[in-house]
């Protein structure tokens, strides 16, 4: 499948709707999400999509109630004011009125990036740029192949790096309301 061609002023999110197969889309730049994830990738997404969700399940039965919610990709994600369709690995989202029948609109909790070849560039720079612009509170990057991740924390307009945390170490998301065990 060929790159729709690419117009001077960049794409729409218009234009995104027409195209075929799975495409992100970012401030006017189109991605080719193909090929799928390798099998190292899909396992820690879904071991992270699991903690996660049974940890937000713990949070609800703690807490009286919740209305997060954990997705994974493929799901796409409308960020107000960006020419720009994300499809981030895992996303956590608290307010349900952001959950449409055709994706997440508006601006989630977190946003979760598992690292590969092919999107580390695009992860890293890109769409840290693009989250932290739309003002997405938490980003977390997770490298598979060093086994480790970056908890990015949103102030004043930009991610603050923080130290790297290991496999096997309990990391705290949601602002440290929610915690789980990397790797």
């Amino acid at each position: 499948m060929n790159l729709p061609p690419l117009k001077s002023q960049g794409h729409s999110v218009e234009e995104w709707k027409t195209w075929e197969g799975r495409w992100e889309l970012i401030h006017g730049v189109a991605y080719d999400m193909t090929p799928a994830p390798s099998p190292e990738h899909q396992r820690v997404s879904m071991k992270l999509s699991l903690a996660i969700g049974s940890a937000l399940e713990n949070l609800k039965r703690k807490a009286g109630g919740g209305a997060c919610e954990v997705f994974a990709a493929p799901i796409d994600l409308f960020l107000p004011d960006q020419a720009s369709v994300f499809q981030p690995d895992l996303l956590v989202v608290c307010d349900p009125a952001k959950v449409a029948p055709h994706g997440i609109v508006g601006i989630p909790d977190l946003v979760v990036e598992i690292l590969s070849p092919a999107t580390a560039s695009r992860d890293n720079v890109k769409k840290r740029w693009a989250y932290a612009e739309a003002g997405i509170p938490e980003y977390l990057i997770v490298d598979p192949s060093e086994q480790v991740a970056m908890l990015l924390r949103l102030e004043g307009g930009h991610y603050l790096d923080s130290a790297p945390v290991e496999w096997g170490a309990v990391v705290g998301l949601l602002g440290g309301k929610l915690s789980i065990t990397l790797g």
